[in-house]
């Protein structure tokens, strides 16, 4: 006979095993019966040892936790196939990378006690590797103490339990009934590979537009939080414009949805590079430059979804399509791939970006140098962040960092440099003697720290002990 539970837990993963044990040990650490929910691992092809971490927290726990093999690639297959695994009558999706915070499912299983609740979200909080650069505050925003950045998938709508849009409940921390998600055709395309993101949706976007429409209740709870594992190649140029670039293929597939074709789509325009005049300090030359490389990622991702869709019947036709319950991607026949192909290979030559600005790295490091030797912590930083963007492995850029974050009152952003800086270089001296005289912060620093940062630290200081 099958076990009845309450709730269902439900983590698509692929190669992430660096991160699922502290996703798991956090779920099954909850304050909630062991006996009313479930947690299934949905591992969506992995070729590292997920499987092997999902069977042992199963053995080890009381908490049921099945593990499910799930080839079909796509966040897609992962949601759908967990949900048509599911036992509980609330379904939670989450992140692999995220870890829940004690009362977390106590508070999400409390708001649907109220009959009209249909979708829950709660805080998401960010655990960075390294301290983010100064740039990405574009990306951020915030209303007194509350946040919200979509390209980092972090929100904080403050303390108290208030009803919200459905659409900033977001993927890495998203309660629904089970019955509703059936009732509005469930989840679309989301995370696809990238020689297949022709096949890319709106993921939960779709879903929770719906919602909008419908005007089922949507609820922030502000208890049901969770921290999400930001690494430091997360924080990249790259890593935005790639960002960008999958949100401007979903956002070229709601459009086709919404007008149910591929005709009277408004089509976003680059941004043009312009030289700049010689007063425009270097800083402010690259974070010019950076942002619209990350528009035009966007405005390249849009428009090569819209012409991959007018050359393909076959994807069209998958763009939409009523529901994706059955979640198997379409076979294309020899001249749609090749001509998606050439749509790929055309927005590519096209996206030309320009060069940095002449001042190097290395100049910035030094200039940086100087900086810290006349005063200037404030203005050595924003150097220092820049470099570390361009190039998060130089050695004695954290350290560098880390000096000026203590001379400004920051030790536990100092702490977090220390450490990066540890990473590149294990033997650095000052980089341990920081950590050594700000014994109580870096213990705070660690129980927040993933489980391999902690290990990580613990070797670098019992190596160094050992020679003293």
């Amino acid at each position: 006979m099958e076990k009845l539970v309450n709730a269902s837990i439900i983590i698509p993963t692929r190669n992430r095993s660096k991160w699922i044990t502290s996703a798991i040990k956090s779920f099954v650490e909850q304050d909630f019966p062991a006996s009313q929910y479930e947690i299934i691992v949905v591992d969506n092809g992995s070729t590292d040892n997920t499987r092997e971490i999902a069977e042992q927290a199963a053995s080890l726990n009381k908490t049921d936790i099945k593990y499910i093999y799930e080839p079909e690639p796509g966040l897609l297959s992962g949601r759908h196939r967990g949900m048509s695994e599911a036992m509980g009558k609330i379904l939670i999706f989450v992140d692999d990378d995220i870890e829940a915070a004690s009362g977390w499912l106590t508070a999400i299983m409390t708001e649907f006690e109220d009959t009209s609740v249909h979708i829950v979200g709660g805080t998401s909080l960010p655990r960075y590797e390294v301290d983010p650069p100064q740039w990405i505050e574009k990306y951020c925003s915030w209303e007194g103490n509350q946040l919200t950045c979509g390209s980092l998938s972090l929100i904080n709508k403050g303390n108290q339990r208030v009803e919200i849009d459905p659409i900033y409940v977001w993927g890495l921390n998203f309660a629904i009934r089970k019955q509703t998600l059936f009732e509005l055709g469930g989840f679309h395309p989301d995370n696809i590979s990238k020689h297949l993101q022709h096949f890319q949706g709106d993921g939960e976007i779709g879903l929770t537009l719906k919602m909008k429409e419908k005007g089922l209740k949507a609820i922030y709870a502000p208890d049901a939080k969770v921290y999400h594992c930001i690494p430091r190649e997360r924080l990249t140029v790259i890593s935005f414009e790639e960002r960008f670039y999958y949100q401007g293929v979903c956002d070229s597939y709601t459009q086709i949805r919404k007008n149910k074709s591929i005709s009277n789509i408004k089509i976003p325009e680059y941004q043009i590079f312009e030289p700049f005049s010689p007063d425009v300090p270097a800083y402010d030359q690259y974070k010019q430059i950076i942002y619209k490389r990350i528009h035009n990622a966007y405005v390249d991702g849009f428009l090569f979804h819209q012409d991959a869709v007018r050359k393909s019947k076959t994807l069209l036709k998958w763009v939409l399509k009523e529901d994706y319950f059955d979640y198997r991607l379409p076979q294309l026949d020899p001249q749609e791939q090749q001509q998606i192909q050439e749509v790929r290979d055309r927005i590519q030559k096209r996206s030309i970006h320009p060069q940095w600005p002449q001042m190097t790295a290395q100049d910035m490091f030094k200039d940086a140098f100087n900086l810290i030797a006349s005063g200037d912590m404030v203005t050595a930083l924003s150097r220092l962040d820049m470099v570390a963007n361009l190039c998060p492995s130089m050695p004695r850029v954290h350290l560098a960092r880390a000096l000026c974050l203590s001379a400004l009152g920051r030790p536990h952003e100092a702490v977090r440099a220390a450490i990066s800086e540890l990473a590149i270089q294990p033997d650095n001296k000052q980089a341990v003697d920081m950590l050594l005289k700000n014994q109580l912060v870096l213990l705070e620093e660690l129980k927040r720290a993933p489980q391999t940062t902690v290990q990580f630290v613990e070797r670098i200081l019992k190596s160094r002990l050992n020679k003293v």
